[in-house]
């Protein structure tokens, strides 16, 4: 593990959960928890990558795991498309609305893989540098709690036990396939699913 990136996230953990305090409560929250997204993307992961050469390091090449592991991360996904089917039946969204969850889902998922995966994790990463990056890739959701008003699913041990499941599939595919392509595109297909089930909910 780059234990210089792995510090650098964490100093980065409190001070990300005032951020989203502070802007569910002076946006409406919705709103708030996006702009405390775009803050985390822009101004935590892309310098800590810059400052550890992750966009050199991480390798993008779209390898395939193991068929236990590529079934697990479609089941994954499909659990949360049906999630986001019923919401949207529910409370259907404008296209508009569809269109700005599917650029931040390509947003969060590529730079969240190019760090977590990518810089965080090297290619002889033990177990328990592994373990490390998991703990931490959960650890940061808790960042999310602190958002004012926003509803999420199965509230604070659906957010962290997903981000733990997945982000142990996306390490060991990692792990396995010596790039991040595959974790990339799973982590994109499901925040397209996880963000419109939010906006859903959450849309005023």
């Amino acid at each position: 593990m780059d234990r210089s990136a792995a510090w650098g996230i964490a100093a980065a953990m409190p001070v990300l959960a005032v951020v989203f305090y502070f802007f569910t409560r002076n946006l409406p929250p919705f709103w708030g928890y996006g702009a405390g997204l775009g803050f985390y993307w822009v101004c935590v992961l892309v310098p800590l990558i810059l400052w550890r050469g992750g966009f050199q390091r991480a390798k993008f090449r779209l390898d395939l795991p193991s068929r236990p592991l590529i079934a697990l991360n479609a089941l994954l996904v499909l659990g949360v498309a049906g999630a986001a089917g019923i919401a949207l039946w529910d409370n259907p969204l404008p296209l508009w609305v569809v269109g700005v969850m599917v650029l931040g889902a390509l947003m969060n998922g590529t730079l969240e893989e190019v760090f977590w995966r990518g810089t965080l994790l090297r290619d002889n990463a033990s177990k328990t540098a592994q373990f490390g990056q998991i703990i931490l890739f959960t650890a940061w959701h808790i960042a999310l709690l602190f958002a004012a008003g926003v509803v999420v699913t199965g509230g604070a041990p659906a957010l962290l036990g997903g981000a733990a499941f997945a982000g142990t599939l996306w390490t060991l595919a990692r792990m396995q396939t010596g790039s991040i392509g595959f974790s990339i595109l799973c982590h994109i297909g499901l925040n397209i699913f996880a963000f419109t089930e939010m906006a859903a909910h959450n849309l005023v």
